[in-house]
């Protein structure tokens, strides 16, 4: 017999963004029959776990204190993937490169944020929350969700369904900070297998094949009223589980694709990201981890297999499954809708330590990819000084929530102030023109 609290150990296809019941609850939960979505614009960012090395990312190869301060993990200048006279990218990069080379692919240097914060839980926290300053209790995409839903809460459960993490970017497993909000719900999925209800493990080692009916009896569990709101919440984030589950068991078993993605955790990921986005299903912007830690406190250049430095494969395995995601919306008229950006908690000190290695530093760049329609691609910011530091690190030039505003503004449609809490300066890397 399936029981509310049977379902609830067994059926665990949704997390819940968040660590309360939203303030929702006390409205109306009936669900809202407009989407909210303002175009198909879709947003994919990409979290590089660990504190990347900025430096041996995008590397200033004609500037000589860069080998004197690295003289066993600097990468050649002849290794070096050239974007201009100054600057160029990691050998693993060199999907970037061809982003690059193709106006896609928009680099953003130097940045940060004020008084940085060495601490990979509170520098992740920081840049997931938007708030470098106090504590939050929600993250910026959580404050976007919030401003689309209405007065009386009506439609936020279709508000809910504009982010989504794929796998395991939050702690636990469940949704990132970023998507914390306390007025909708955001689902956590990790593959079609894992996003769909199991039934009672019981009845499959005696052989029981009752799934089905264990469902439909689940669904009548919750769709009875009772009256009270917390209870009520619950409910019905049970059913939007069961039918989400549903709908994106059918998308992936109808998606069909000729790229060939790499055999990666993260590239599966991306492809799910394409399924969903290729789909009428609606969620707009998704949260992604890449593989791997990039917390390079020593040998960061240990050859492995193949040659290939250590920290080089980590890059090329953030570069090679984007590179296949794209080309598999290009196939699909999709590239110009999607942005895509990727950030880490922090990036690395200037020169190498005696493990060969780098430790914990501030300053670090982004990038941003989008359709040959979408982005503006280039150089922007100022690339931070090698000698003039802040306690042996790289000054800030670029705060983080002017990349988060200019999306939010110039991508999403949104205004910043309400997300990142001010208004900072906008950059110039998206496509004015883009439809």
């Amino acid at each position: 017999m399936i029981t509310r609290r049977n379902f609830i150990k067994v059926g665990g296809v949704m997390t819940m963004a968040g660590a309360f019941a939203p303030a929702f609850v006390a409205k109306s939960l009936s669900a809202a029959t407009t989407n909210t979505a303002q175009s198909k614009r879709a947003l994919v960012i990409v979290q590089l776990t660990g504190g990347n090395d900025g430096l041996n990312t995008v590397i200033p190869y004609a500037d000589q204190t860069y080998y004197q301060v690295r003289p066993t993990i600097g990468i050649p200048a002849a290794q070096v993937l050239k974007l201009d006279e100054q600057l160029g990218l990691d050998p693993g990069l060199k999907a970037f490169k061809d982003f690059y080379d193709a106006g896609q692919l928009a680099v953003v240097r130097g940045v940060g944020y004020p008084n940085p914060n060495y601490s990979h839980f509170r520098s992740m926290e920081i840049w997931q929350s938007g708030t470098p300053d106090t504590v939050a209790k929600d993250g910026w995409i959580g404050r976007y969700l919030n401003t689309q839903v209405s007065a009386d809460g009506s439609n936020s459960r279709d508000v809910g369904k504009l982010a989504m993490n794929i796998g395991n970017g939050g702690q636990g497993g469940g949704a990132p900070l970023a998507m914390w909000t306390d007025k909708t719900v955001v689902l956590s999925y990790n593959g079609a297998q894992s996003f769909r209800f199991l039934g009672d493990t019981a009845t499959a080692k005696t052989g029981g094949t009752d799934r089905d009916a264990q469902l439909v009896a689940a669904k009548k569990i919750y769709n009875i009223a009772s009256g009270n709101n917390v209870a009520d919440y619950i409910r019905n984030s049970a059913l939007d589980a069961l039918t989400a589950s549903d709908q994106i068991e059918k998308i992936a078993a109808a998606y069909k694709t000729d790229v060939t993605y790499p055999n990666t955790p993260f590239a599966g990921r991306l492809k799910s990201i394409a399924q969903l986005l290729s789909s009428d299903y609606g969620t707009r912007i998704f949260y992604v981890a890449a593989d791997g830690g990039f917390d390079t406190h020593f040998n960061e250049q240990l050859q492995g297999a193949g040659g290939q430095g250590y920290h080089s494969k980590l890059l090329s395995g953030v570069a090679e499954p984007l590179a296949a995601f794209y080309k598999d919306l290009a196939a699909k008229g999709l590239a110009d809708n999607v942005m895509t950006m990727t950030f880490s908690e922090f990036g690395r000190r200037v020169a190498e330590n005696g493990s060969h290695g780098t430790d914990h530093g501030s300053a670090e760049p982004m990038f941003v990819i989008g359709g040959p329609g979408a982005v503006k691609g280039g150089m922007y910011g100022t690339q931070p000084s090698l000698t003039d530091l802040d306690n042996g690190n790289l000054k800030v030039q670029v705060d983080f929530r002017s990349v988060y505003g200019t999306l939010l503004k110039n991508w999403m449609g949104a205004e910043p102030a309400p997300v990142v809490g001010g208004d900072f300066p906008l950059l110039d890397f998206v496509n004015s023109k883009v439809s």
